[in-house]
């Protein structure tokens, strides 16, 4: 269904990983027929609104329990499936009151025409219609670069910047301050929510913080800490801990706009994900320098020490953390990315590991990318390799089987480079600035 169409299948085969902590809406309520406003109308009938927009219910009865949800409805312009939808979307509720409710139009949805219902448990009642612009963002992955407080680019503006386009090329470069987080890293992002994910304090403690490039507006994710972040084309999550001693991977998006054009999925009912201790060993500063990388079955991360000594982490979804013997480096960062079966098969094979950056007897430190097998192991030998210091490294999932990754030059200058899985190869990328992290986004 145009190009996105080979990724949304790519993304299915991680549902049963997500149904570990997902949650998902009843999609599955009907109108009841009850009435329980009297002379309830939408003040902007039949308009033609814009996302953002406030629309206004009237009529007596409302209570503060109800809600509001919306259908949309659009022309595909396809045979096949000439209208889209989607249903029982909950909008944001400005003010709620007896006489009336006021609603925000939502953004990154379709064209559409618009029914707003009233919610009262698993009942609807339909209040009016009224159509909405288009709000979708852009299906093109750009490279965002980030410059934060970590002191590796303190000499410029802390600031979130987009500079290169899916292909690589130099885009309107447009940039956004991080004053209000000036300590924002370990940046991850989803397949079209049109936002940076990343890590955070507020009044001492870690949290996951989501920047709305559409809204330019900061929203926390979770009132939970979070020690590590880690996300696939459909998800974000976090390793957090209701307790201070117990760790557990919790979904952090649910609540996020996107503009998906899939029906929902329903998650899956499975085992809650293990709640488990750290390892002998390691604290919770230890983690969250470098967002951890995904596979279908076990998430990669990394455990910072100090003085050069690093231990690679496994989470597996079912039974919890195993750790690697511990690296002397000078950074370890996890990667995953996913490249296309041979025979054009429609489950992807996902490829994870470390980059482990070392450091020369002269001083010169290089990169080594180390393929991880799932068995608790390295492959012996790197399968790449690259001359300089690793910062940072995201994949593009428009471009299967590459991995983008942003290292530091001896002479304190920064470039980006993309390397081929199939062909070993790198080519670098022109650059027009120094980050500290950067991320793919769409």
């Amino acid at each position: 269904m145009r190009k996105y169409v080979s990724l949304k299948k790519h993304v299915l085969i991680l549902l049963s990983f997500i149904g570990l902590f997902a949650s998902c809406s009843n999609n599955e309520e009907t109108d009841s027929g009850t009435l329980f406003v009297n002379d309830a109308r939408v003040v902007e009938e039949g308009k033609t609104l814009s996302p953002g927009d406030i629309v206004h219910l009237e009529g007596e009865g409302y209570l503060s329990s109800d809600e509001v949800t919306l259908d949309f409805f659009w022309e595909t312009g396809e045979e096949l499936i000439p209208e889209g939808y989607i249903k029982v979307f909950r909008a944001k509720v400005i003010s709620q009151s007896p006489n009336g409710m006021t609603v925000e139009m939502p953004y990154r949805k379709p064209a559409s025409r618009v029914d707003i219902h009233l919610q009262r448990g698993s009942e609807r009642m339909k209040i009016g219609t009224v159509n909405l612009t288009d709000g979708t963002t852009p299906r093109e992955l750009y490279l965002y670069g980030i410059n934060n407080a970590s002191g590796f680019a303190s000499s410029q503006e802390h600031a979130i910047t987009r500079w290169l386009d899916n292909d690589c090329k130099a885009t309107e470069m447009r940039s956004w301050t991080l004053n209000v987080h000036p300590d924002f890293h370990s940046a991850v992002g989803m397949y079209r929510a049109f936002g940076i994910c990343g890590l955070a304090k507020e009044n001492g403690k870690q949290y996951p913080f989501f920047f709305d490039l559409l809204t330019l507006q900061w929203k926390k994710l979770c009132d939970k800490p979070a020690i590590a972040l880690v996300s696939s084309p459909s998800y974000m999550a976090a390793l957090q801990s209701d307790d201070g001693k117990n760790y557990r991977l919790r979904k952090i998006s649910s609540d996020l706009e996107t503009s998906y054009d899939v029906k929902t999925v329903k998650a899956r009912s499975t085992p809650p994900p293990p709640n488990v201790p750290l390892p002998n060993g390691l604290e919770a500063e230890h983690f969250g320098e470098y967002p951890g990388a995904n596979n279908s079955r076990y998430i990669l991360l990394s455990a910072n020490k100090g003085n050069g000594r690093w231990t690679p982490v496994i989470f597996d979804i079912s039974t919890g953390f195993h750790v690697i013997e511990d690296i002397e480096a000078e950074a370890l960062i996890p990667f995953s990315f996913y490249k296309k079966k041979s025979d054009n098969a429609n489950s992807p094979t996902w490829i994870s590991g470390y980059i482990i950056v070392k450091k020369e007897a002269d001083g010169v430190e290089k990169s080594l990318l180390y393929a991880f097998d799932g068995n608790s192991t390295f492959t012996n030998e790197p399968f790449a390799k690259y001359p300089y210091k690793a910062l940072s490294a995201t994949a593009n999932h428009d471009r299967p089987g590459t991995l983008t990754v942003h290292f530091k030059t001896q002479d304190n200058g920064n470039i980006t480079s993309e390397l081929s899985f199939e062909s070993q190869k790198w080519t670098d990328i022109s650059t027009s600035g120094t980050f500290n992290e950067i991320v793919w986004i769409n």
